[in-house]
């Protein structure tokens, strides 16, 4: 019964193109996690700049970019601790449960301006899409005057019913809200934006802190009155456009969207990307070595080798070093000839001239078939280890011709 042999179960190649398959995957896992907070839609229903919804601030960034002011997105904690250059930074608390963190925001910024837009509405997020609202109602004044206690004292909201007209430092401006006008009151606020009822912009006393009363002169939803932009674009120029138009920073940490710390996003971040790439190629480089080799590694080589092949390389070693390659074409002819009488079916210690005789008949027979045979070669004639090598070349050529087709 004939053993057969079967397939192997998966090629080398297949083996390879599945290996290099599942490191990229892999790969792509773990970058993918570490970016993810970044890859994440941030585009969810509130009261900050991510938001597209009618009570966000997006819209507010997109028409401050387009009238010319440098508007960024903050999601780094320090900007709430000192000012990194000058800049407006602009505060959105969405609710009371924000007061805690805003009190301990600090707002003397070496005197960098900070806009705080109070809140007004709030709401549930749609549950079938969460970027939108899906109701929302006016927040009492009471829990916005509990949302600024605990970082200003003795300011109050309140709210009215909407007025059409504002003084701005003097001059009157066009405003629009809907059902209500929130102000808020105070003898620490000083005017900008107010009538008789309060204040809708003001700024703290004896620092550089300034307050919107009303989120509607910023938010989608109130920026859809050209009267309300306009006056948004005044404030704007108030603040940042005084002789140059300084960056305008929207923070979202009060919102949860603080930048995390993430040890696995730095190693893919300059500078040390360089040498997360020179690790992960010097990896692959020894992953590659691993795959090539398979078995136990050698051993390695004694100082002082044994056996038979050991004294054959010294002891032609040994002839090369002394230059008497010449000298061994005399043994190789007589070893040669042994092996050629035994070929041919003779003894091998026959006298030289008996195994010479038998040699001749045979290569003259031999000739009457192939009339190219070479003669046999005289060691005489080698002088060179160059010699010596075609020598031994000719003689197994003569040799395997001799014995060919024996009788």
């Amino acid at each position: 019964m004939s053993e057969r042999t079967g397939a192997p179960v998966i090629t080398f190649r297949t083996a390879l193109i599945a290996v290099i398959i599942g490191v990229v995957s892999f790969s792509a896992l773990i970058v993918l996690s570490a970016f993810a907070p970044e890859l994440r839609d941030k585009n969810q229903a509130g009261l900050h700049a991510y938001s597209k919804s009618a009570l966000g601030y997006n819209f507010a960034v997109r028409l401050l970019q387009e009238t010319g002011y440098e508007v960024q997105i903050s999601r780094e904690t320090w900007r709430l601790e000192y000012s990194g250059q000058s800049d407006l930074l602009i505060l959105t608390p969405a609710n009371r449960y924000d007061a805690d963190e805003l009190a301990e925001v600090n707002l003397d910024r070496a005197g960098d301006p900070t806009l705080i837009i109070l809140p007004k509405r709030w709401g549930p997020a749609d549950v079938f899409n969460r970027r939108y609202f899906g109701r929302t109602s006016i927040i009492s004044p009471e829990s916005v005057t509990r949302l600024l206690a605990d970082a200003f004292e003795g300011i109050t909201a309140v709210q009215t019913d909407p007025a059409d007209e504002m003084q701005f430092n003097g001059r009157a401006v066009e405003t629009v809200f809907t059902e209500k006008m929130q102000l808020i009151t105070g003898d620490t606020i000083s005017p900008i934006i107010a009538n008789d009822e309060g204040v809708l912009f003001g700024r703290l006393e004896e620092t550089d802190v300034y307050i919107v009363s009303d989120p509607e002169l910023f938010n989608t939803h109130g920026l859809n009155k050209p009267q309300n932009a306009a006056v948004m674009l005044d404030i704007m120029e108030t603040l940042a456009g005084d002789g140059f138009r300084i960056p305008v920073i929207f923070d979202t940490t009060l919102h949860g969207f603080e930048r995390d710390k993430n040890l696995l996003r730095l190693l893919f971040e300059p500078p040390v990307l360089a040498a997360t790439l020179f690790g992960i190629a010097t990896a692959l480089l020894l992953g590659w070595s691993a795959f090539l080799r398979f078995g136990r590694p050698r051993e390695a080589p004694a100082e002082i080798a044994t056996g038979r092949q050991s004294l054959i390389e010294s002891t032609a070693g040994l002839f090369k070093q002394t230059e008497q390659q010449a000298s061994l074409a005399e043994d190789y002819d007589g070893l040669a000839t042994r092996l050629t009488l035994k070929s041919l079916g003779f003894a091998e210690d026959l006298p030289p001239d008996q195994a010479d005789q038998i040699l001749a008949r045979r290569a003259e027979k031999r000739k009457e078939d192939k009339p190219d045979l070479p003669s046999r070669p005289d060691p005489s004639q080698v002088s060179s280890a160059y010699q010596l090598l075609h020598f031994a070349q000719t003689y197994h050529t003569w040799k395997e011709e001799l014995s060919d087709d024996r009788e």
